[in-house]
């Protein structure tokens, strides 16, 4: 059925279909390779469209379906239909990850506006992200009144019994950075937003190309949630802290972003400690990795916290 839909509605001469991935096929026709993917909504299409208006680069290039629209409606869903790029397997993750931050840099600075928002955007706001630290501390101490006074803890058990008076410290903190927000911000009734990619994974990365693909979850959003969501999704968070100068030599962060980037990111990812041992230990190796790479990232953003 995917095969007809795509010779159907892109004019396609389709010899074979190679799946890739649950929602990605790579397209074999009687010219060249193309890719598509199978999304559950077209809300891609308004920031697709911001792109293209926008005229930036480094972003894969959608194919315009027989009806000239991006997305085509496939088994109460829609597909879209790219290029297929070969990237080099040889490439190394550091390069990767360098020019994930060079195209990052370049889409926030070239989508830059600012946009007015009333007093009570600034409330909820700051009341969301309290109530999260609170619940970010409640789930912690939860976890913790069940392992610190077992008599045979696990290994994950262990590993949250040292590190708790470090999550908490965090948490606290985030307490503070978001009094500072609110400072920072009582005064003001703008925000800078831009078009963000919010999809961080080595494998969109195209080093040869320059290009990232899978932009189906491009929103506009503060550009430092690109930042938050690279930091908390992956496991190898040095490479990416040592690498971050490629974006902040490019970007200006405003004080309000770096403050409120320092604050979400002081609110500890949460973990949970019923699985597998060994995913329970995953779980926890992970946090403390991000745990140790926060005063690094704070350290480069070099904020004046008298």
């Amino acid at each position: 059925m995917l095969q007809k839909t795509i010779q159907t509605k892109y004019n396609l001469d389709v010899l074979g279909l190679i799946q890739i991935s649950p929602r990605v096929y790579k397209i074999k026709t009687s010219t060249c390779f193309y890719c598509v993917k199978i999304v559950d909504e077209k809300k891609l299409e308004v920031a697709y469209q911001h792109l293209n208006t926008l005229h930036l680069n480094h972003f894969i290039h959608l194919i315009l379906n027989n009806e000239q629209h991006y997305f085509t409606p496939y088994a109460n869903q829609y597909i879209y239909l790219m290029p297929y790029l070969q990237e080099d397997n040889h490439i190394k993750k550091e390069m990767k990850i360098k020019t994930y931050y060079q195209i990052l840099a370049y889409l926030h600075n070239h989508s830059f506006f600012i946009q007015h928002e009333e007093t009570h955007f600034f409330k909820k706001q700051y009341d969301d992200l309290f109530s999260l630290i609170q619940q970010r501390k409640n789930d912690y101490e939860e976890l913790m009144r069940e392992f610190e006074f077992r008599k045979f803890k696990s290994p994950a058990g262990w590993m949250l019994v040292l590190n708790y008076y470090r999550i908490i410290h965090y948490l606290n903190q985030a307490h503070y950075y978001l009094s500072q927000y609110q400072e920072v911000m009582k005064d003001k009734n703008e925000i800078r937003l831009s078009l963000t990619y919010n999809h961080f994974d080595k494998d969109h990365i195209f080093v040869k190309d320059k290009t990232l693909i899978s932009i189906d979850r491009m929103k506009i959003n503060y550009c430092i949630y690109d930042l938050i969501e690279t930091f908390q999704s992956q496991d190898e968070l040095f490479e990416s802290i040592s690498l971050l100068e490629y974006y902040l030599k490019e970007v200006k962060l405003l004080k309000e972003e770096k403050i409120l980037l320092q604050c979400i990111l002081s609110i500890v990812p949460q973990v949970q400690l019923d699985l597998q041992e060994e995913i329970n230990i995953y779980q926890m190796s992970k946090l403390i990795c991000y745990l140790d790479g926060l005063q690094e990232i704070f350290k480069k953003l070099m904020i004046d916290e008298k």
